[in-house]
């Protein structure tokens, strides 16, 4: 999302400076501009983090297990392909935590891939299960183990980010 945008802000950066070069010389205008878009550019991104990207990975996750419950595959591939993409594109938010988010999520998405392709419903459960120790395994590694991920919707914030809600302290040192 974040690399898309980045491209076509980069890309229409590029025409309009062009453009301006040809038709007016002033190199001052020009580089106010360049500043203007670079600003606007810098803003944009501050707004993108792992903190933000993950929802809608997890909203992703959840919906294709409910759909792997129900044996809706057809479903269930589109979130895992959108998850797939998400995780390909997840260094260009942060390159540390995207490789990591990559090495850890990307074996899992190639076998969930074959169960929903075979409509296997106890590998995907199996699958599905492992998945949330490796999410659980990634936020201990990243600084966030008070944030648990659960296949059990009962006693979770919401079905759209569903975690294991328990009274914990915090440490206030927790930093995205």
């Amino acid at each position: 999302m974040k690399s898309i945008f980045l491209v076509i802000a980069f890309t229409a950066s590029l025409f309009t400076s062009h453009a301006l070069a040809v038709q007016d010389n002033n190199s001052s205008q020009l580089i106010e501009r360049i500043e203007a878009l670079e600003a606007r550019i810098a803003v944009l991104e501050s707004r993108i983090s792992f903190a933000s990207f993950m929802p809608d990975f997890s909203e992703r996750f959840h919906v294709m297990h409910r759909a792997a419950e129900a044996n809706d595959w057809a479903v269930a591939g589109h979130e895992l392909q959108e998850m797939k993409r998400m995780v390909e594109s997840s260094t260009t938010i942060d390159a540390d935590k995207g490789k990591l988010f990559q090495a850890m999520m990307g074996p899992m998405i190639e076998q969930m891939e074959g169960a929903i392709s075979h409509g296997d419903e106890k590998k995907m459960h199996e699958l599905l299960s492992q998945t949330t120790q490796t999410c659980n395994s990634c936020h201990v590694a990243t600084g966030s183990a008070f944030i648990k991920v659960t296949l059990d919707a009962t006693g979770t914030l919401s079905m759209r980010h569903p975690h294991a809600l328990t009274m914990q302290k915090s440490d206030m040192k927790h930093m995205h």
